[in-house]
């Protein structure tokens, strides 16, 4: 009788095991293939990731570095305005701690910006690669 129980409890042990292990595989399965990836990199950033960084990062500081009158015409909801040609007078105005997005028109001025916040020490830089124009493109909102 003692035999027979065991291996009724090896059976249970080994198909419990096998049902673990398959809800472990679907858990990574979905993660890994059904959930967009949330870590970005610094660097340059396509308007999908800027998005992205945009509504989950509530500390991130957006910067348009463009002039007064585009930035006036449309920008990112939260942008301040840095233009380029003000930003090495201004860079105090930015943490070193803070994760910072830098954008312009289609990414010209917005490169230069980041070379300069690069010189002063900034390291947590994302970029807007391809501006503002293909956010717009893109459909996301601005405001004005």
């Amino acid at each position: 009788m003692y035999g027979v129980y065991g291996l009724i409890s090896k059976k249970r042990l080994v198909l419990t095991l096998v049902v673990i292990i398959a809800v472990l595989a679907l858990i990574i399965y979905y993660t890994q293939i059904h959930l967009p990836s949330t870590t970005i990199s610094f660097g340059d950033v396509t308007v999908e990731e800027a998005k992205s960084l945009v509504e989950s990062n509530v500390s991130l500081i957006i910067v348009d570095v463009r002039t007064r009158e585009e930035y006036d015409s449309s920008h990112i909801e939260g942008a301040i305005l840095i233009p380029v040609s003000e930003l090495e007078g201004r860079i105090n105005e930015l943490s070193k701690e803070e994760e910072l997005l830098i954008y312009c028109r289609t990414g010209n001025r917005s490169s230069n910006s980041v070379n300069i916040l690069k010189a002063n020490g900034y390291t947590k830089i994302f970029h807007l690669n391809d501006g503002i124009i293909a956010w717009i493109q893109a459909g996301y909102p601005t405001v004005n």
